[in-house]
């Protein structure tokens, strides 16, 4: 009976931790755009905001910054210094933040109250169609060739959906549409690429997008606990 009894709650028991790890531990973090919000505004909205006040990405990677900016991800306060300008630009854009640090929450950090952009007279840029459009994601969307030399992934690019860019990499007022190749002014070159079936591409390409945002975000948060101010007894 007691046997019976411990295999029973020990089964609610595992149970209860493969749960918790699958909808806390394992959870997929939310992109970054999914942390910004502002009233009547539409993800199309954030997004555009995002890519205007500076992001290189509606959803941000330690790998993107390096491959970007050249800012390696143990460059904390660089790293830091890009986060808080382009947080700040959103925020004077009318948009809230929220995740778990906000940019004025971490420049009260004392790790980072001597960074650049956390000094009063920074000058925060201010959101910018021609930064969106030449933002490195657009780029990424609409240009083929910059796609193979920047993607993180360059097996994925695909010249096809080179043709009908997001809408976030519209000029504003633009239709989507796809583009004719005829009346393009760069042909695509052919290449040599290995072909990927469309469904497997983009099986690959959320999966990629989970596995950098998971790591982005273990490491944030890893560096700002580490710099958070401790209780004292």
């Amino acid at each position: 009976m007691k046997s019976n009894m411990f295999i029973y709650f020990g089964s609610l028991f595992f149970l209860g931790c493969s749960t918790y790890m699958e909808q806390v531990v394992y959870k997929p973090a939310p992109a970054t755009y999914q942390e910004w919000s502002k009233s009547g505004a539409s993800t199309l909205d954030i997004k555009k905001s995002l890519l205007a006040c500076g992001k290189p990405s509606p959803d941000i990677s330690f790998e993107i910054y390096e491959k970007v900016f050249n800012i390696s991800r143990y460059d904390e306060m660089a790293y830091m210094n890009k986060l808080a300008l382009e947080g700040f630009c959103m925020e004077r854009a009318g948009y809230k933040y929220n995740g778990l640090y906000n940019p004025k929450k971490t420049c009260s950090l004392e790790k980072y109250k001597n960074v650049p952009a956390c000094q009063p007279d920074a000058v925060i840029p201010t959101p910018s169609v021609e930064r969106r459009l030449n933002s490195w994601y657009c780029k990424i969307k609409t240009d083929y060739d910059y796609c193979l030399k920047n993607a993180l992934a360059p097996q994925l690019c695909n010249p096809e959906e080179i043709k009908t860019p997001p809408p976030e990499c519209l000029a504003d007022g633009q239709a989507q549409s796809p583009i004719s190749q005829t009346n393009s002014s760069t042909q695509i070159k052919p290449r040599t690429n290995t072909y990927i079936p469309p469904d497997r591409m983009q099986q690959q390409t959320i999966q990629l997008q989970r596995d950098t945002q998971n790591q982005n975000n273990r490491q944030m948060n890893n560096m700002l606990k580490s710099t958070a101010p401790k209780m004292r007894p």
